[in-house]
């Protein structure tokens, strides 16, 4: 559940850098009273590992056209199992919620916890909204169709556990379950403001499904790496209960580049591809857009049963806790993987990054596509 936000808050405060900052902290630099303020909400950049879990709270606010205004809690917590290694990256908890004035809601959590020293993990996902959304249909050419966009209350409950273990040096093999409620309520034609029957349109589903994982994961930092690799394969086999069955297979490549002593910052750049097979519902379309691939574009505007999508960032450090992106995307959905290169979709953006918490940042992004601007709010990354 990626949020259109706006932060509620920009501020100042000290913080070590894991890649070359533009400009360097003053050694002498004293804490500002804004400092004082974000560490009651323990938000002060730091990891304390003698709590059991070291939580930061912060508000914020956010717009979107389809939500309205609104306001949101987003809460990150860090902690470490028994005998983890002091140079273990931690586990995290991260909960961001939400509520408009249009009555759209919803929350989400993940949480990844690793045991055995990073030889085992855990991953829980949940995620539970009712959200106005919008659908133009399948394909490049619905989507770029301004008559054919719908919206529509989206109901969602998912949750999604995974369990891997390392098998080799960097590289895990997992088996977790996906289960995925979906409705669609008050389904209606922007245009002509015409109420349509989502019943047939977008049938209400529950989807069930078992999903293997290969993952080689060399990255120093699963939510804000500087440098490694990300290798990642999921195949998924689903049963429907509108008496369907389908498969699902997704890749995701990464690299992270630590520009190191010739230039501030680091190079980060993404490949991902996701792939159905059957009768797929809706709701499991694969989809450009929203806060995580091809930013610019609205999520669910752009959705067929093949996607493909790549992305390059260039990650600023500037000063203290704040940051700064620079990117470029490129991707395309479409009915069958051999039309993925017949029709591209380009979107390019910039963002301010603030660190809340040891290596975990707030991110606020604008995000430019062929016909739309969309901004974006959320913590961690995109990738």
């Amino acid at each position: 559940m990626k949020r259109i936000l706006l932060l509620s808050l920009f501020v100042f405060s000290n913080v070590a850098i894991a890649v070359e900052p533009l400009f360097e902290t003053p050694e002498d630099m004293e804490p500002t009273w804004v400092d004082d303020i974000l560490s009651v909400f323990g938000a002060d950049g730091e990891f304390d590992e003698t709590k059991a879990i070291d939580m930061s709270y912060l508000p914020t606010a956010y717009y979107t056209p389809e939500k309205k205004f609104g306001v949101g809690l987003l809460m990150v917590g860090l902690y470490k199992t028994d005998n983890a290694s002091p140079e273990e990256q931690p586990s995290s908890l991260v909960l961001n919620s939400f509520v408009s004035m249009n009555n759209s809601y919803g929350v989400e959590v993940e949480n990844m916890t690793f045991f055995n020293q990073g030889k085992q993990r855990l991953l829980l996902e949940l995620e539970l909204h009712n959200e106005a959304s919008v659908y133009y249909g399948q394909g490049i050419e619905q989507g770029d169709q301004d008559s054919n966009h719908h919206e529509f209350e989206e109901q969602l409950y998912s949750f999604k556990p995974r369990w891997m273990t390392e098998v080799a040096d960097n590289y895990f093999i997992g088996i977790g379950a996906d289960l995925i409620y979906a409705s669609a309520g008050k389904l209606e034609l922007v245009e002509t403001e015409t109420p349509v029957d989502s019943a047939d349109m977008l049938p209400n589903n529950f989807s069930s499904g078992v999903v293997v994982t290969s993952i080689y994961d060399s990255r120093d930092y699963r939510l804000n790496a500087t440098k490694g690799w990300l290798f990642q394969i999921d195949a998924g086999l689903y049963h429907n209960n509108q008496s369907s069955s389908f498969s699902t297979y997704d890749i995701e490549l990464a690299n992270y580049i630590d520009l190191g002593s010739s230039a501030p910052g680091l190079i980060a750049w993404q490949v991902q591809g996701h792939f159905t097979d059957g009768d797929v519902p809706w709701n499991m379309l694969p989809d450009l857009g929203g806060s995580n691939a091809m930013r610019g574009y609205i999520k669910g505007r752009y959705r067929d049963e093949q996607m493909m999508m790549g992305q390059v960032e260039y990650r600023l450090p500037i000063f203290q806790r704040y940051g700064m992106v620079f990117w470029g995307a490129v991707g395309s959905v479409a009915p069958k993987i051999n039309d993925l290169t017949e029709e591209l979709l380009t979107s390019y953006g910039t963002g301010f990054r603030f660190n809340i918490k040891d290596n975990i940042n707030l991110r606020f992004d604008v995000g430019v596509g062929e016909n739309e601007t969309n901004f974006y709010l959320n913590v961690n990354e995109v990738f």
